[in-house]
């Protein structure tokens, strides 16, 4: 589900319920506040979505406070201000409940996860899908993010147990079809130095490279119609050992380098 479409979804549902709790005008006046800090982050515009959420900051009511700081989160997250964001969300934690609990603890977990500290994602993660229902709508996103966070560690069992989960339970999902488009074949990394249209290029370049003794592969796939060759260096085992080549591949030969997966 579209990202900031569960974030309208939810705040509708807390204005549903803040006419029942407080008295018409505070709600009528708490909606319009929250609902144009809403709309300003909607349409891009994070820095003002913020100033919003400031002057809402006065509001005594303990079950408002976890909506208002939980938007604050995801604004800080678009701008990526990761640490803040995770500092805001941890503040909205003692007032939510719920669905909002959920979304509250996902974005500390993605923020992690964007930042590429992969260990405490998956720390994350595993605690929430522990907690989740196996038809619960978080469960495909969950096995995505866990699987490739494994990835990054190189931990491959793992990553192979929740993408089969994932390529099992949703077939027809967009991670899915990331994790298909993504595979290089094996348990391994890979370094990309050229992608070709021209396979004689990319039989160049490798004849080139083999030369000076890198083990080097050509991996064809097809684009709006058309062949492509990707022209990729190595199968290490960890990403430490991926990265000391691709060193190499930059200072000495001069290439641009991309690490897979």
């Amino acid at each position: 589900m579209n990202k900031k479409f569960k974030i309208l979804c939810l705040v509708t549902c807390v204005l549903c319920l803040v006419g029942s709790s407080v008295s018409n005008v505070y709600a009528y006046k708490y909606n319009r506040s929250l609902d144009a800090a809403l709309t300003l982050m909607l349409h891009g515009e994070y820095q003002s979505a913020l100033d919003e959420c400031w002057n809402l900051e006065h509001i005594e009511k303990k079950e408002l406070k976890g909506e208002i700081w939980y938007l604050r989160g995801i604004c800080f997250m678009e701008l990526n201000m990761y640490v803040q964001a995770r500092k805001v969300f941890k503040e909205a934690i003692p007032f939510a409940k719920g669905d909002l609990s959920t979304e509250i603890y996902i974005g500390i977990a993605d923020s992690y996860f964007i930042e590429r500290k992969y260990s405490k994602a998956i720390t994350i993660y595993e605690q929430l899908l522990n907690k989740i229902k196996n038809e619960d709508a978080y469960l495909c996103a969950f096995y995505y993010k866990l699987g490739k966070s494994f990835q990054k560690e190189s931990q491959w069992s793992k990553t192979k147990y929740y993408f089969n989960l994932l390529e099992r339970k949703f077939p027809d999902s967009l991670e899915s079809k990331l994790v298909k488009k993504s595979s290089v074949g094996g348990n391994f990394f890979t370094i990309q130095v050229g992608c070709f249209s021209n396979i004689r290029n990319a039989e160049k370049l490798q004849r080139d490279l083999e030369v000076k003794g890198y083990e080097v592969y050509l991996t064809p796939f097809k684009s709006n119609g058309r062949q492509f060759y990707r022209v990729r260096v190595g199968e290490f085992m960890s990403r430490i050992a991926a990265q000391n080549t691709e060193a190499m591949l930059k200072s000495k030969e001069h290439l641009p380098t991309h690490i897979f997966p």
